[in-house]
């Protein structure tokens, strides 16, 4: 989408949702309080709305209107993938609390499927595009353990092991990726592997963060230990 600054525009007015962005937030987003230019910030942040508008074509299905403060970004949601991620993210939600695991499954498997790296990966930081980035990277995270849930909840613990092994890799202080790891392990017979898990949480925690396992991880532990301890 061409400079720096036109996709910082695009990104922002895209997380607006077609709501009207000021000229004076947009020149928020674009320079920070140390770097806003000496010359008229209007007229700048006009000349990048040019810019986009001559970017954006047919194909894009998206109109850039100028309507007071700002300008708002008109565009079809089904047009894009953290829209399309969003509302299939939500249905996934709805079929597994009904306990339709296996197309909570599927459904969740196809909003991760639109992901291609992380959110905002090409776009220069902004207040809003960090926040945004920020609460995709959330949204992300929690459909992909929703989605190991639906897995597990079927019986499909083993298919799980390595897609947990990488989130929790990424996210060593989520506790819940540390649990359904030893879960996993225990359903798939291997015990000893489970504790190991637990200990390699132990550590990180207190080396982290000073503190002890939560309450869930400490209670899945002493289940694994015992020898009538159920998975669920």
């Amino acid at each position: 989408m061409g400079s720096p600054k036109v996709r910082i525009l695009l990104a922002v007015l895209l997380a607006a949702a077609g709501r009207t962005i000021s000229i004076e937030r947009l020149a928020e987003e674009l320079w920070t309080p140390d770097s806003h230019p000496h010359r008229d910030q209007r007229n700048l942040v006009q000349q990048y709305v040019m810019r986009l508008r001559r970017r954006l074509d047919d194909r894009d299905r998206a109109i850039l209107v100028t309507k007071a403060p700002g300008y708002r970004l008109v565009f079809d949601p089904e047009r894009l993938d953290a829209c399309r991620f969003e509302a299939l993210h939500t249905e996934g939600q709805g079929l597994f609390a009904a306990g339709a695991y296996d197309k909570a499954l599927t459904v969740l498997g196809d909003a991760l499927a639109l992901w291609r790296g992380p959110a905002m990966e090409d776009v220069p930081v902004s207040p809003t595009v960090r926040t945004e980035a920020e609460r995709l990277e959330e949204a992300r995270l929690a459909a992909a353990e929703l989605r190991i849930d639906a897995s597990h909840r079927i019986g499909a613990h083993g298919d799980t092991l390595a897609e947990l092994r990488a989130l929790r890799l990424r996210n060593p202080l989520r506790e819940g990726l540390w649990e359904k790891e030893m879960t996993a392990l225990l359903a798939s017979g291997r015990r000893a592997e489970a504790l190991d898990v637990y200990q390699r949480a132990r550590r990180t925690f207190q080396e982290e963060l000073g503190l002890e396992p939560g309450t869930t991880l400490r209670d899945l532990q002493q289940v694994i230990l015992s020898d009538g301890g159920a998975v669920r």
